[in-house]
Formats: structure tokens, C-alpha cells, sequence
């Protein structure tokens, strides 16, 4: 008798265990699952939003800089999510061959996505959008005034870099205006200052970088307000496990007014320390003005790209059209 209860108390013993022990085990599942890198890539070559750059000696690897990096990860490792930048070859900087391997699965996330275009098409959106990419009317400084309203732009010449990461929206809105796209901002720059084009559009932060490497900062004047507003998206393969809990705290920490502030914050940061560096850039042999002349600050002006709380709701936001920020400039 004594035996048989003995056997009882082992089967009971055992099965309490076994239960326990599934248990535990699936709890350690749950919190060490967030500790799975999220493998990260970007938009291949658009500063400040994102681009590929070569930090290390004797390496052929490239690392993804981005203003939406560090404030990305920063708010999401209180949550034991651990972003992992992905270093990449030149050969792998393939824009369409790069968002397939986030669509597959093979990376996890995108920075620098545009809702309703083709190239992003069959990726997770993270709303909100709590940065704008704002595309500005870019002039040189002579004729600041010219411009008055849409109709003039239909009969003037402008001028666009195919470099510029624009959504498709956006696309069709210049082609409605007959704007001539050029290969590099260099030659954009150069129709503008000889006289061969009367404006040019483009993002604001992406020309104060890129007019800097050619001494050509100086030269250029920006309207006050932007012409449009992307908005910018951080984008995730719908095939990641357990899309949904990463979505739900995304959305939560994106719509805090301190990421999109943390964000605007590091713009600023790589456009003022680029400008830095090229400060000593000797201009090409077009430009005619002075270049000792100083360089008006354009980065404060009215580019606030948050609405309610800090940050853009995708549902709120209209791409504005060109009425209705042209005056003033």
C-alpha cells in the first residue's frame, strides 16, 4: 500500500513538474523573443534620411547612416527590441533587389519608405510618419521673388535631380508641371546659375548637403514654406514573426512627440556637420557671385512637419500642392 502511494505521489509530482516546466519554458520564450535582431537596412543613398557610407578602413562593407537610426533604436531597447543595422556591399545596393529582401523576410526593416508607391509596395507602414521629407523650391538668391504662383511655374523652366526620393504622388505632381529631370543635383545647380533653368525643386535637407560638397551653399536661396510634405515611414516585412506585437509598440513609441523631436534633432545634426565639412569646397567654374558672401540659415524655416502631439497621422496628411505655400517665397 505504502509502495502504491508512493507511485501515486511520483505521477503526481511528475505531471506538476512537466506542466510547470512548459510554462516556464514558454515564458522564456515570450521575454527573450524580443531579442531577436530585427535586421535593418534603408534607403540607399539620400541623406540625411538614409544612406550608405564607408566608416571603416580597408573594408569594402558599407554602414547605414540615418537620422531616424539612433531615435529608432534608442525607444525601442527599453522594450528589448534590438535593432541591428546591416552592412552591405555596393553590389547589394540595389534599391528594388533591397526592398525584395525585406519583403521576403531576409531583413526586417526599411527606413526611409513613401505610402502609395510602387517601389515600397508589399511592405508594413509603421504609423505614424513622424518626419516629412519637404520638398522646396530652390532658386538662386537674385531671383528669391520672381515666383509668384502655380501658373508661372507651368510657363518657367525647372529643373530636378532623378537622385531625389520623391513618392508617386509627388511624381506626378511635377510632371504635371514639365520640370526637366537631370541626372545629379550638380547639373541642376548648373542650369540654375547659368540661367538655364528658373527654379529647381527638391528636398530641402538632401540640396543643403549636396549644394555643400560643390561649394555651391552659398549661391542657392530656398523658398520659406515646402511646395509638398512626404511623409516618411519605417517600414517592416509583413512576414516577420509576431508582426502585430512589434506593430502595436511601434505605433505606440512613434507617436510620442519626443521621437519625432529626437528625429528633427539628428536631421539637423547631419546637415549642419556635412555642411561643416565641405565649408572649404572650392565652387565650380559657373558660379559667378561672390562667394564670401553669407550664407542665409534656411533650416528653421517653416518646415514643422508635426501635426497633433508631435507627430503626422498618415489619415490627417495631405501632400500640399504648390498653391498653397508659394506665397511669401
Amino acid at each position: 500500500m505504502k509502495n502504491f502511494c508512493f507511485f501515486i505521489f511520483l505521477l503526481i509530482f511528475g505531471f506538476i513538474a512537466s506542466v510547470s516546466a512548459e510554462e516556464t519554458s514558454g515564458m522564456v520564450k515570450v521575454e527573450n523573443y524580443f531579442s531577436t535582431p530585427l535586421l535593418t537596412v534603408g534607403l540607399v543613398d539620400y541623406p540625411p534620411f538614409s544612406r550608405y557610407v564607408s566608416k571603416r578602413k580597408n573594408s569594402s562593407m558599407l554602414d547605414l547612416e540615418s537620422a531616424l537610426l539612433q531615435p529608432t533604436i534608442d525607444v525601442l531597447k527599453k522594450h528589448g527590441i534590438n535593432i541591428v543595422p546591416q552592412l552591405l556591399t555596393a553590389d547589394e545596393l540595389d534599391p528594388k533587389m533591397l526592398t525584395l529582401a525585406v519583403r521576403s523576410g531576409k531583413y526586417h526593416l526599411y527606413i526611409g519608405a513613401y505610402s502609395n508607391t510602387h517601389l515600397y509596395k508589399g511592405l508594413q507602414l509603421i504609423f505614424p510618419a513622424s518626419i516629412a521629407n519637404p520638398i522646396h523650391l530652390i532658386t538662386i538668391k537674385e531671383n528669391t521673388s520672381n515666383i509668384k504662383n502655380r501658373n508661372e511655374l507651368k510657363n518657367l523652366r525647372g529643373v530636378m535631380s532623378k537622385t531625389e526620393q520623391i513618392s508617386d504622388f509627388i511624381a506626378q505632381q511635377i510632371k504635371e508641371l514639365g520640370v526637366e529631370y537631370v541626372d545629379t543635383p550638380y547639373e541642376g545647380y548648373e542650369k540654375l546659375i547659368m540661367g538655364d533653368a528658373d527654379y529647381m525643386l527638391g528636398g530641402l535637407y538632401y540640396n543643403r548637403m549636396m549644394a555643400s560638397h560643390y561649394g555651391l551653399g552659398s549661391f542657392l536661396a530656398y523658398s520659406h514654406q515646402p511646395l509638398f510634405k512626404i511623409p516618411l515611414f519605417i517600414a517592416i516585412s509583413k512576414v516577420t514573426p509576431r508582426l502585430s506585437q512589434y506593430m502595436e509598440i511601434f505605433q505606440e513609441e512613434f507617436s510620442k512627440p519626443d521621437y519625432a523631436n529626437a528625429v528633427k534633432k539628428e536631421i539637423l545634426r547631419l546637415v549642419t556637420e556635412e555642411e561643416k565639412f565641405y565649408a572649404g569646397a572650392v565652387p565650380p567654374s559657373f558660379a559667378r557671385h561672390n562667394i564670401e558672401e553669407k550664407q542665409e540659415e534656411y533650416l528653421d524655416v517653416d518646415d514643422d512637419v508635426t501635426v497633433n502631439s508631435g507627430h503626422i497621422i498618415e489619415q490627417q496628411v495631405k501632400e500640399r500642392s504648390i498653391d498653397d505655400v508659394l506665397e511669401g517665397i
